[in-house]
């Protein structure tokens, strides 16, 4: 007799499968039937090759990813994406191909991509091994959603957001990182949505302010914008390094500041950033009322910043 293990009552556990799918834990089979495998009610003599290949990723999360964005056929901020992804891949242990350049991936994503998109680079390691793998080379898989705009839109009835309360962001060598197993923002973002709330802000488990289910988090005291330190678990992200970067030759002050719930509090503008979204305003937080002027006004400077980096590509 030989233990087949199927993925799916973990995930049902975790809410991440509706109530109706099948699944099946464990299953006793005779040798004969080995290789046989329950895929969502369904028995299969072998496993899809195609599964086989992502064996790492669907079992392990053994992998991380890159969400990027296209403007009229450009990915204006390519660089600092694959500053992170390729960071990730060395951090995680892969034997990368030598093929696997800045370049390389660059057309491979322009070269299906539409115009303006939301694109989406996922690597992960080949299959083998348990916890230890037993082949640390990658693959990788492109995938695109279209999108209508081809700016970064300012939206001008703002966020309502709140602190999250079922989840804490850890702090490692692995923070930062874009990681396959993203099951603590999937559980953020559904706790958003029962609440009520357009998003939540992720404490790291010293109860300080890391990021949001999906952006990173940036505030204003007077003429001075402050952001979460360096090592507070958040991700890397690449839109709050742009405009950072761009408030600074602006002449801003901007500061790195281990921060509490009541600094967000207390701030008078609260910003949110992704490289897909662009800067995002909060309206409220937990009771307490924003305004957004130097948000819209950040917003513009990094919209002109998008146009000179489309015309330096022409």
């Amino acid at each position: 007799m030989k233990k087949i293990e199927v993925i799916g009552m973990m995930a049902r556990f975790l809410g991440y499968l509706p109530s109706d799918y099948h699944t099946l834990l464990t299953i006793w089979l005779p040798e004969d039937k080995k290789n046989m495998v329950n895929f969502n009610g369904q028995l299969l003599q072998d496993c899809p090759e195609s599964f086989v290949l992502l064996q790492r990723a669907a079992f392990y999360g053994d992998g991380l990813f890159e969400t990027v964005r296209a403007f009229n056929g450009q990915i204006p901020f390519w660089s600092l994406h694959w500053d992170r992804f390729s960071t990730g891949l060395k951090v995680l242990g892969f034997e990368v191909p030598s093929h696997w350049t800045t370049d390389y991936f660059e057309k491979a994503l322009i070269q299906i991509s539409p115009p303006n998109a939301r694109i989406r680079l996922t690597a992960w390691r080949s299959p083998g091994g348990f916890y230890l793998p037993t082949d640390n080379s990658p693959l990788f898989l492109v995938t695109t959603e279209p999108l209508k705009s081809s700016v970064f839109e300012w939206d001008t009835s703002g966020l309502e957001v709140s602190i999250c309360e079922t989840i804490r962001i850890p702090l490692d060598s692995l923070s930062g990182i874009k990681m396959l197993n993203g099951v603590r923002y999937v559980a953020a973002a559904r706790e958003a949505l029962a609440r009520g709330m357009d998003d939540v802000i992720l404490l790291n488990a010293h109860e300080r302010v890391s990021e949001t289910s999906n952006s990173n988090i940036m505030w204003l005291n007077g003429e001075i914008v402050f952001i979460p330190h360096s090592f507070e678990g958040q991700i890397k992200g690449t839109l709050l390094n742009i405009l950072c970067n761009l408030l600074r030759k602006e002449g801003w002050e901007v500061r790195e500041k281990p921060a509490f719930v009541g600094d967000l509090l207390g701030a008078d503008e609260l910003l949110l950033t992704n490289a897909i979204g662009g800067i995002r305003w909060v309206r409220k937080l937990d009771g307490t009322v924003y305004k957004h002027e130097k948000g819209l006004q950040f917003s513009n400077l990094l919209a002109n910043h998008l146009l000179s980096k489309l015309a330096e590509k022409r």
